[in-house]
């Protein structure tokens, strides 16, 4: 049972997963008992277990005029879900009308550049192509190198994320990457995974990539520089289409 993914719904540290695992198992416990099971101080304990019994997930009871603590039952973690579910459904509401402000506040003709640099800042540059639904992509990929980069795991979901939103990806891959489809399933090309792929041609090899969406063109290099950028700007994106498209052609279906 895995109940790690259910508590980091509430943002719970490990500590505090372990504390309700303990309490979960071993029925009603005092907080020098729970300590002992757990292995930390009773000051700390103490701390908590306050922190859990605000989040609702655990509650005080006594039995014999001991004050212990028993977690609360599946039924009332529901109740606590659709509670955030509600809260989520009032931010997703303010969200849209923040994205009007923005919208109306930062129009200009200008094109816009961000920068990114190191695994985690890559990894979310990559999640902004997961803004949008319903489009397609072009992209020119040294998917073995980009993969090392930002690591097998986050490819997998990222992919498959994107198929979710009905996001259609073209993919020129360079020859000396393809060892890299025998490994990651999630490579293939398929309807599936919404993914259409061909071969660069001989003698076109790249360790920079870059893919094109909206009017928006995103490019990252391989772990030896560890960076990225985005840039926003139509004249870009539509000379980088023109270009991919040219590749495109000559390019070896998969």
């Amino acid at each position: 049972m895995n109940t790690k993914k259910l508590l980091a719904l509430f943002g719970l540290r490990d500590i505090e997963t372990k504390i309700y695992e303990e309490l979960f198992s071993g029925g009603a416990l005092t907080a020098s008992g729970l300590a002992k099971r757990v292995g930390i101080s009773r000051t700390s304990i103490y701390d908590l277990l306050e922190r859990l019994t605000e989040t609702g997930l655990v509650t005080e009871t006594l039995q014999g005029g001991v004050k212990k603590f028993v977690v609360q039952p599946p039924g009332k973690i529901q109740l606590l879900i659709g509670e955030k579910e509600r809260e989520l459904g009032e931010a997703k509401q303010i969200t849209q009308e923040l994205q009007q402000a923005y919208e109306h506040k930062h129009t200009s003709a200008k094109p816009r550049l961000q920068l990114f640099e190191g695994r985690a800042e890559l990894q979310q540059m990559m999640k902004d192509l997961l803004l949008y639904r319903d489009i397609t992509v072009q992209a020119f990929w040294p998917i073995k190198k980009i993969t090392a980069l930002l690591s097998p795991e986050f490819m997998t979901k990222f992919h498959e994320e994107r198929a979710i939103r009905n996001i259609t990806l073209r993919v020129i891959w360079p020859t000396a990457q393809l060892s890299t489809l025998k490994t990651y399933p999630h490579l293939k090309s398929s309807p599936e995974l919404k993914r259409a792929a061909r071969i660069a041609p001989n003698g076109i090899d790249f360790s920079l990539g870059y893919s094109i969406y909206q009017n928006t063109v995103r490019f990252i290099s391989s772990s030896s520089e560890n960076f990225g950028f985005l840039v926003e700007s139509a004249e870009l994106a539509n000379v980088m289409k023109a270009q991919f498209e040219l590749i495109w052609r000559q390019s070896k279906k998969l």
